[in-house]
């Protein structure tokens, strides 16, 4: 069996902080143990329970931020930015993938809640979601390579999000937000047992094919932007529908064509805000 692990920083314990989430930052290398520490416990647990290989994808900011030299010496490591399918990048051919450290949206509050990029993105849409998550915009990518999410662990509002799309998931929080840049994390014992606990239950499930993929239904993705400019230079894209203002429609014939677009449109914008 093959395991996919796309590791994100916000949803991790003890990470409220934006003096945490990027080099140079005052505690970014708290940071760096963090999700280093969390990452190992999972790929130590699948091992443990007849994982042959665990692929890890470091999916933050510029995707440098777990220690190579602490990390499971078992495990394979995609780091680096900017890459094809970002988070979820060379998942193909795996029996299922974890996500560990995500985060919720802006619209649902929590813990540096934002998709793909604070900066950029206001709001996303989907077939089926009117506020999406990263956790939700990988699912479907990943759907439709054929590969099931079978763990989510990260912040707690998350949960509604995950049980309705992917009920099969098992679901982990790993905080509780108290504000924007505030959050309340339980003693850690219990929490690497529950996180031990749940990676068990999600191998189980997925050699008993009780996961699936989960594709959308109309492959379309929706991008509110946080000002007109964005949407002048996603514009230049091919498949971009101008919506409004700082509204566009991606309609490539495939989500995961879509995907990328919204993968590049983004890094375009930001590179401009620079």
């Amino acid at each position: 069996m093959k395991i996919f692990v796309s590791v994100d920083a916000e949803g991790m314990p003890w990470a409220p902080s934006k003096y945490m989430m990027s080099p140079g930052q005052p505690l970014y290398n708290e940071l760096r143990r963090i999700m280093t520490l969390v990452t190992n416990v999972v790929a130590e647990e699948a091992f443990k329970h007849g994982v042959e290989e665990v692929i890890v994808a470091d999916s933050h900011g510029a995707m440098v931020n777990i220690d190579p030299f602490e990390l499971d010496k078992r495990v394979s490591l995609i780091r680096g930015f900017p890459r094809p399918m970002a988070m979820i990048s060379q998942a193909t051919g795996v029996d299922a993938a974890f996500f560990l450290g995500y985060h919720s949206s802006p619209q649902l509050g929590g813990v540096l809640g934002h998709t793909y990029s604070g900066r950029i993105v206001q709001r996303v849409r989907l077939s089926e979601c009117d506020a999406a998550t990263e956790y939700l915009l990988n699912t479907y990518a990943l759907g439709e390579l054929g590969v099931p999410v079978a763990l989510v662990a990260g912040d707690a509002k998350l949960r509604e999000h995950v049980e309705k799309h992917t009920p099969w998931a098992r679901f982990i929080a790993l905080k509780d937000t108290v504000s924007y840049y505030a959050d309340h994390t339980p003693p850690w014992n219990r929490l690497e047992h529950e996180l031990r606990e749940a990676v068990k239950e999600a191998i189980n499930a997925t050699k008993n094919r009780e996961v699936k993929p989960l594709k959308p239904k109309e492959p379309w993705i929706e991008v509110e932007l946080k000002r007109p400019f964005h949407a002048d230079i996603a514009e230049l894209f091919p498949c971009v529908e101008r919506i409004d203002g700082v509204t566009i429609r991606l309609t490539c014939n495939n989500y995961i064509e879509n995907y990328k677009l919204f993968e590049g449109i983004v890094i375009a914008a930001y590179s401009f805000e620079k």
